[in-house]
């Protein structure tokens, strides 16, 4: 695992949150408190699937976001693999 693989911790739920995550509350404008994706769902009323696709159009749309979301290289710098992360969408196994 990476050493900024977690960089916040949600503010609701209390999970890790990665670099990835992060990028996305700053998306919507969250620079204070930060969610993870399942808060982002529910404060959003859309399931996560849709709250992934959906800030992921947005942040590879904008090149200040894209630099950053492609720091992350690898499946195993996620900090929540086996838990309410999207991995097989954050990481498709055709990169």
């Amino acid at each position: 695992m990476s050493e900024n693989t977690h960089v916040e911790t949600c503010c609701k739920t209390g999970l890790a949150l990665c670099r990835r995550m992060f990028n996305m509350n700053l998306a919507l404008g969250y620079c204070e408190e930060f969610y993870s994706l399942k808060a982002l769902s529910e404060i959003h009323s859309r399931d996560q699937a849709e709250m992934f696709d959906l800030l992921y159009s947005y942040v590879r749309a904008r090149e200040c976001f894209s630099r950053e979301w492609d720091k992350m290289k690898d499946r195993q710098e996620c900090p929540l693999p086996n838990s309410t992360c999207q991995i097989d969408k954050c990481f498709p196994a055709d990169e």
